[in-house]
């Protein structure tokens, strides 16, 4: 029996479909029954009942669940307490790919973090996580800075390092240019434009109470540039989490929305001194952080 095994079994029981699950692992289909196979067959078991219309857990299947948690959480833990025997001097910084492309807060904190760190390597890792946070900590990555939109693990240390605002830009030609701020319900009927970057906000957005998602169109676009036309037109808006110089400072409109704050995700138990050294540096560049921004 390994983790291997034991996430996929788990990832089984709480979808109840292999399709489900095997996109949720980034695997084929077949790649994970085998695994289901041979975890049944390790313990000579049946798990799971399969038909071409549901899987179900069978009684012996249950009565795993809770023993497949504490041995897989085990196994986690485990790998947690051995980081501090790395030899290794690589750190692993998963980041969102807009920090890298439109802050210019990214150069000041990697220059702080070589500062802090002296004879450490970082290695920055823009793809997106295809598992939970305590595992991703465990396997993929020494820490990662994320928009939290849902709970992490008890074993993940979540610091926050910045409070989000939610703005859209708009031309003086647009009609709702006079307004200081904008409220969810004053976009019914608004063209809003975005990069893919920011598709998790408007995810987000779409599902606020207050949010007139019907009535408005959003639009996904490669970047400002290719819609800068439209904008001067006052024929459109487009999304930022932040001012940037993109556009002057007097186009963009704070919009009311209930963004959770970036997080710095470590593993609370991490035993290496430079885990707490990375904490400290982004809480602190992050602190600084209108220093670095263009108002």
């Amino acid at each position: 029996m390994n983790d291997h095994q034991l996430l996929c079994f788990l990832t089984v029981q709480r979808t109840l479909n292999f399709t489900a699950a095997a996109k949720e692992l980034y695997c084929t289909q077949p790649a994970l029954s085998y695994q289901i196979r041979s975890l049944e067959k390790e313990l000579d078991l049946t798990l799971f009942e399969r038909s071409t219309t549901r899987v179900v857990l069978t009684a012996a299947g249950r009565a795993f669940v809770p023993h497949a948690e504490q041995l897989y959480r085990g196994i986690l833990n485990a790998r947690t307490a051995l980081k501090g025997f790395s030899a290794g001097h690589t750190l692993t910084l998963r980041l969102p790919p807009v920090l890298l492309q439109h802050d210019p807060i990214y150069p000041v904190l990697m220059e702080r973090l070589h500062t802090a760190l002296p004879g450490h390597e970082f290695r920055v890792d823009t793809s997106p996580s295809r598992m939970n946070a305590h595992l991703m900590l465990c396997t993929e990555a020494d820490a990662a800075v994320v928009l939290p939109f849902g709970s992490a693990q008890p074993e993940v240390e979540r610091t926050p390092i910045m409070h989000n605002t939610f703005y859209l830009t708009l031309a003086p030609e647009h009609p709702l240019y006079p307004r200081e701020s904008l409220q969810l319900a004053d976009l019914a009927g608004q063209r809003v434009y975005y990069e893919p970057l920011y598709q998790e906000i408007v995810d987000y957005a779409s599902v606020q109470p207050g949010m007139p998602f019907s009535t408005m169109e959003w639009r996904s676009v490669e970047n400002y540039a290719h819609v800068y036309t439209e904008l001067l037109a006052g024929r459109g808006m487009f999304l930022f989490p932040m001012r940037y110089p993109a556009y002057p400072a007097a186009w963009y409109r704070q919009v009311r929305l209930p963004l959770p704050d970036t997080v710095l995700l470590t593993l609370r138990e991490d035993p290496r001194p430079e885990i707490a050294t990375l904490r400290r540096v982004f809480t602190e560049v992050y602190g600084e952080r209108i220093k670095a921004l263009i108002p």
